[in-house]
């Protein structure tokens, strides 16, 4: 038989046993007081020795379960946003939302606009639920010559709000035979382009000229760019200009890094790169990438506390997703490594962790493409909230993070 303890376990049966030792040493009667006495320290030296070896043997034990956070999902309900309570903005369907802590306010991006929403929620700690969504104002996203970009053209996925009130949005954007990633900094009032962030070359497609053809040698996949954004939690409002991190990843396998040649982009095998900046002082900076095991397609990250977060997968084929917990601790910078195909000597992968399975909710929300945490709910716990990006039936699920 095999017994594990947890460390706080280990110290609690050690200390009873030298309580145990004591009293039962206690009883024993020798006619040498001085020989007694010996025979007693023996004893508890002993089970003091036992005691530390359990202190040192039980961290390697619950190292794995020590890895990730203690986190869980309870399914709060489902709302289903009214077409008629955004008839003034022309619709595309929502690609990603995000919080707004400071207003109470959530900016949704829908094709080349930014939606700032306001969310009620029922006050009831019976009752948690979305009472009502307000739309508030609309933005257009400008480009830096303050031109509307084209929604044909121009394809957002993800979005962050950075503590000047300006947000990040990655995503695609079609430039004559090729479609190139962005990661650009936006003012959150007028929707003007502020900067952009650069990409390492691994991501530009490039269009090279062979025996008289084009052959396209892109590393991305025209159809697939970043999607998942996100900028690091922290306990208190970062003032202006105090650096922060933002962590992006690609939506699926750069070409190089594909497991299986010509395999479908959004195909279990292979690794996404994620991609972490550091953002405040001068000119933005790439610090690292690392290694992500895909089992879909990669569409959302957020940030929980330190190196873990929480990522949502998509699986186009099906329209349903799952929330993973995630850590970048121990994870190999991939920055210098060319290829992520197969399994590589001495790089380590991001680990991750299955938190809940959408499909299990019980209700059908189509392509889940946009998750942020949200305001304290009126038991006290955190909010998060999944949205889909249909366009007939905007839809936002409601889950208590525990």
């Amino acid at each position: 038989m095999e017994f594990i303890f947890t460390q706080a376990e280990s110290i609690s049966a050690g200390l009873k046993l030298i309580r145990y030792l004591k009293t039962c040493v206690g009883k024993i009667c020798l006619c040498n007081g001085d020989f007694n006495r010996l025979f007693r320290q023996v004893v508890l030296v002993g089970a003091i020795a036992f005691l530390s070896l359990l202190s040192f043997a039980t961290p390697a034990l619950a190292a794995k379960d020590r890895l990730f956070l203690d986190l869980s999902l309870d399914y709060l309900g489902e709302y289903q946003l009214p077409t008629t309570n955004i008839s003034d903005a022309p619709l595309a369907g929502f690609s990603a939302i995000t919080y707004d802590k400071r207003r109470d306010r959530f900016y949704a991006i829908s094709g080349n606009e930014i939606l700032t929403l306001k969310v009620t929620f029922n006050p009831d700690i019976e009752d948690i639920k979305i009472q009502n969504i307000e739309l508030e104002s609309v933005a257009s996203l400008l480009d830096k010559d303050g031109k509307l970009y084209d929604s044909n053209t121009f394809f957002a996925k993800g979005v962050a709000l950075t503590p000047q009130q300006t947000v990040y949005i990655s995503g695609s954007q079609i430039s004559g035979e090729r479609s190139l990633p962005f990661i650009r900094e936006f003012a959150l009032k007028t929707g003007q382009m502020l900067q952009s962030l650069t990409l390492p070359k691994r991501y530009i497609p490039e269009i090279v000229q062979e025996k008289g053809q084009n052959q396209n040698t892109q590393t991305i996949q025209d159809d697939i760019t970043f999607a998942a954004l996100a900028f690091n939690a922290t306990g208190t409002v970062p003032t202006s200009g105090e650096p922060v991190n933002l962590f992006t990843a690609t939506e699926s396998t750069l070409v190089q890094d594909r497991d299986v040649s010509n395999s479908r982009p959004n195909s279990k095998q292979g690794k996404a790169r994620l991609l972490h900046y550091l953002i405040g002082y001068g000119t933005p900076m790439l610090l690292a990438e690392y290694a992500y095991p895909l089992d879909a397609a990669l569409e959302e990250l957020l940030s929980v506390e330190g190196v873990h977060f929480l990522s949502l997968e998509l699986q186009p084929e099906t329209k349903t997703g799952k929330i993973y917990q995630i850590v970048t601790s121990g994870a190999t910078d991939t920055s210098k490594v060319e290829s992520l195909k197969g399994k590589i000597k001495g790089v380590r992968e991001i680990k991750k962790k299955l938190v809940l399975d959408l499909q299990e909710v019980g209700v059908a929300l189509g392509n889940p493409l946009g998750m942020t945490f949200g305001c304290r709910l009126a038991d006290g716990t955190k909010s998060l909230i999944v949205m889909s990006n249909d366009q007939q039936k905007p839809e936002f699920l409601l889950f208590r993070l525990r």
